[in-house]
């Protein structure tokens, strides 16, 4: 049902990655996943450096220092997702190749539950650009930055957890 689940959300990518997962092909899945993580990254930046942009246009010294703060942490993700341990050619992952089909099945929820969270990063950086056409005060543009740079840290740090899935770590 998971699987199925995620197929529907963001069907260009499940076959590669859920179908990889399934079949024991984990090194195929695991870029998969990441190379669609990367790309969100990439395109959440492009947002903040058009909101960067934005704010300096409008004198906004504050917002636009934290939209900075905010591009530097996509980029600290990007890194991490490109060199995550798992991501490696030359991974040495003990728990790779002894994967069991519950353990499979939690990772393919926290899978879905990391790309569901870039999703939602997405639509708050789409409401902050819609709002910041349309009012001119920086307060309330920095709540919106702030409330999205705390959702991508959660983004980021469930990433994070990904390898204590696949090491067998974590029991959710």
């Amino acid at each position: 049902m998971a699987i199925q689940a995620i197929r529907s959300l963001l069907p260009q990518i499940t076959s590669l990655v859920y179908d990889g997962y399934e079949k024991g092909r984990f090194m195929k899945s695991d870029d998969a996943l990441r190379a669609e993580l990367g790309r969100r990254c990439e395109m959440l930046a492009r947002h903040a450096e058009k909101l960067q942009s934005d704010a300096n246009n409008k004198g906004h010294r504050t917002a636009r220092k934290a939209l900075s703060e905010v591009i530097d942490t996509l980029h600290i993700l990007q890194r991490e997702i490109q060199f995550s341990v798992s991501g490696t050619n030359v991974s040495s992952h003990s728990g790779i190749g002894k994967l069991k089909s519950k353990s499979i099945k939690k990772l393919v929820k926290h899978d879905s539950a990391s790309l569901q969270s870039m999703v939602d990063c997405t639509r708050l950086v789409n409401a902050i650009a819609e709002k910041y056409t349309t009012t001119e005060e920086e307060k309330v543009i920095l709540g919106m930055v702030s409330e999205w740079s705390q959702a991508i840290t959660r983004s980021r740090n469930r990433f994070l957890e990904r390898n204590m899935f696949i090491d067998g770590l974590v029991k959710r």
